[in-house]
């Protein structure tokens, strides 16, 4: 599916944040490290101006007007990181105002789910015995997907306190602001048990992160699997999907 203008925008966000990250480790006693900093700030502008031309920007981000900010030449050292620094912070600001209400993050995390449920039952080779090897699979696929593990994914990780408990998800994506749960429903009379997991998910969960999704690997005990998933999304940011093996 092609990429819509607002996440090529955004992707260029996320690569001049990188750039600038980069720049910035590339020698920390280096007199010259922000010399470059009207580069970075004209790259902004004109993100800010195509931004402009698709939606209205309701959020604190400058525009610079480069003739008045004096080069790098007329310059020191301080002056060059304040100015370095500003734009990041913008740039920062810019590229989360695109993904909340740009709808790109609603949309990315919806595909994640889609593009599991799609692939999962052909991505297991063999009959699986436990919740991690439906994990490892889902693990698998994402990779395969391009997706690096720490930044665009991580895996256990990110550990919610609730109600005197805590909980680690299975799989967290920070972009999308979303856990994904894995379920597997592999004997009889298990599927209520898990059903209370999920409304305990659920609640712990959304305090810290914005959508709870789930993947329920069934064996052949879930009869039907339509109640489940509507008992479940009672909210947009609450989404179920079964897979059958």
């Amino acid at each position: 599916m092609p990429k819509s203008k607002l996440e090529e925008i955004r992707d260029h966000c996320a690569a001049l944040l990188g750039a600038m990250d980069a720049s910035r480790r590339s020698k920390t006693d280096d007199p010259w490290l922000f010399f470059s900093f009207k580069t970075f700030m004209r790259k902004y502008n004109e993100l800010v101006t195509l931004t402009r031309n698709i939606m209205k920007i309701d959020a604190p981000v400058d525009l610079y007007d480069l003739e008045k900010v004096p080069s790098a030449f007329n310059t020191v050292t301080v002056q060059q990181r304040i100015y370095f620094d500003e734009v990041y912070a913008n740039l920062s600001i810019l590229k989360s105002f695109i993904e909340a209400n740009g709808g790109i993050t609603a949309a990315e995390a919806e595909n994640i789910l889609n593009f599991l449920k799609a692939n999962l039952r052909k991505a297991i080779y063999t009959e699986p015995s436990t919740e991690r090897d439906v994990q490892n699979a889902i693990e698998s696929l994402l990779v395969g997907k391009g997706m690096q593990k720490g930044l665009a994914y991580d895996r256990e990780t990110g550990r919610v306190k609730h109600a005197g408990k805590e909980s680690v998800p299975d799989f967290v994506f920070p972009n999308e602001r979303m856990v994904l749960e894995v379920k597997f429903s592999n004997r009889d009379g298990k599927l209520a048990s898990l059903i209370d997991e999920m409304n305990a998910d659920i609640v712990a969960y959304s305090t810290t992160y914005e959508r709870v999704w789930f993947l329920v690997y069934d064996m052949g005990f879930i009869r039907d699997e339509d109640e489940i998933i509507q008992g479940l999304q009672k909210s947009d940011n609450v989404k179920c999907a079964v897979v059958k093996h």
